[in-house]
């Protein structure tokens, strides 16, 4: 109920205000529509792909709005856009987006005049075809709708499109992708990246379900299709688009709270490293899970990547003996705590936890040796820069107490002479590494791994 109530105050905010420009009212749009999805549960997966550079096509699989989220007039404002608008391309590139949206019917007054505030891009759809309108309009607003995208796209704004032209309830979703919008790219000839972006349970009451969106790698039209005057090929490039969706959606659907099946294939991998000696495992959350060139960057060394999702200290000692049996590790790189930041969890209080994982590995395996990453400093968390300090020296200060403990110090790395965090060392999420990034982990890392277990 409240967050009804919410979006029907937004609404009638939004709808009556005058902006003095189109591109005000979307930012304003964005800037109170993340303030609402920040009062629900929602799961953001993979911002690591999203692209450094915005002036990109995120296409995605529409869902359908509840009943119950009616603003005015039978006018829905749909979740899933809204959320892609707010919280991906305004929080990643500074930028709401342009969206495609359908020409409004006669009598939905209350969609013309919400919609018309943004000077979004307009089509008619099949499904809202105004009587008596004639084909040459219909194909002069798909004309429109090629010149603006190219225009935006050229300006370095994100388009916002939907493939299947409707929306569908998550458990139908998606529809068969139409030609429409990847024409439109051809016709652009500028090949901009396109990043797919799969949504579900947006149709369900906020009070009832998480909100998903999963960033998949984003890929080039001229990737997948190589004579884009060939239709074999486009059509090709549809059937197989289409059928990725539906696999896309039907695994975002399956997730369940917890990172079971992460574990699952996490021991997976672990089976295959039963016979190495000396294995040191790398025990966190996401940015080990997405160090790709770890076994490489510690060559010759035996490592074992248990990095999982953007998992919380609780989640490592959930997971412990089931990830850690039939082994016996020379040492474990730990790099957690800094997830538990964003709980609202006091240093004192993520030490806490810290302490009691770092009692399991003890009591199971009393000869190994255990290497604290210091939790490092980001843009994404710049607010809680004073509690990651508190934080690292409390983990300092308990590693310095224990022979077989040792404190590896990143943090100060990421800063520049001034104390400000590098820029460059972070993806566009401002979060997870870059290259340069994991290449100062590297270097800190490898040296105290071979200052205290000697050469491999």
């Amino acid at each position: 109920m409240e967050f009804e109530k919410a979006l029907k105050d937004y609404y009638k905010k939004i709808s009556v205000q005058q902006f003095p420009s189109a591109n005000e009212a979307k930012i304003e749009a964005a800037k109170r529509f993340r303030e609402l999805f920040n009062t629900v549960k929602f799961d953001l997966r993979g911002t690591e792909n999203l692209p450094l550079k915005g002036g990109v096509v995120f296409i995605y699989n529409h869902i359908s709005n509840n009943e119950r989220y009616t603003v005015d007039d039978n006018f829905q404002i749909t979740l899933d856009s809204h959320f892609i608008s707010s919280l991906i391309s305004y929080n990643y590139y500074n930028n709401p987006g342009t969206r495609v949206v359908r020409y409004a019917l006669p009598s939905e007054k209350a969609h013309k005049n919400y919609y018309g505030k943004f000077d979004y891009i307009g089509i008619y759809s099949e499904l809202f075809l105004p009587k008596n309108v004639s084909k040459e309009e219909i194909a002069k607003v798909k004309y429109s709708f090629y010149e603006a995208s190219k225009l935006a796209l050229s300006k370095g704004e994100n388009l916002i499109l939907n493939p299947e032209g409707r929306s569908l309830s998550t458990e139908s979703s998606p529809a068969d992708f139409k030609a429409g919008v990847f024409k439109m790219i051809i016709r652009s000839k500028m090949d901009p990246l396109i990043v797919p972006l799969v949504m579900t349970n947006f149709d369900k009451l906020s009070s009832e379900t998480i909100y998903r969106c999963e960033i998949k790698k984003p890929f080039r039209l001229s990737d997948v299709i190589e004579d884009f005057d060939n239709r074999t090929q486009i059509n090709d490039f549809l059937i197989s688009i289409s059928k990725k969706y539906k696999n896309w959606v039907k695994e975002l659907r399956a997730v369940k709270a917890g990172y079971q099946k992460e574990i699952e294939l996490l021991n997976l991998e672990k089976k295959k490293q039963l016979q190495k000696r000396n294995l040191i495992v790398f025990y966190g959350s996401s940015s080990f899970r997405l160090w790709n060139n770890l076994e490489e960057d510690f060559d010759p060394y035996n490592v074992l990547n248990f990095g999982f999702g953007g998992a919380y200290i609780e989640d490592c000692i959930t997971y412990f003996e089931t990830l850690f049996s039939e082994i016996n590790p020379t040492g474990i790189v730990l790099y957690v705590g800094g997830n538990d930041l964003s709980l609202d969890y006091s240093p004192e209080k993520i030490m806490r936890l810290y302490k009691k994982l770092i009692g399991l590995i003890k009591q199971k395996f009393p000869d190994t040796l255990i290497f604290g990453i210091s939790i490092k400093p980001s843009l994404h968390r710049k607010d809680k820069i004073d509690a990651i300090r508190r934080l690292n020296t409390l983990i300092e200060n308990e590693f310095s107490l224990d022979q077989n403990c040792f404190y590896v110090n990143i943090f100060d790395a990421f800063l520049d002479s001034k104390g400000q965090v590098i820029a460059d060392y972070f993806l566009v999420d401002n979060l997870h590494l870059t290259e340069k990034g994991y290449r100062i982990w590297k270097n800190n890392i490898y040296a105290s791994i071979q200052n205290k277990i000697g050469v491999a």
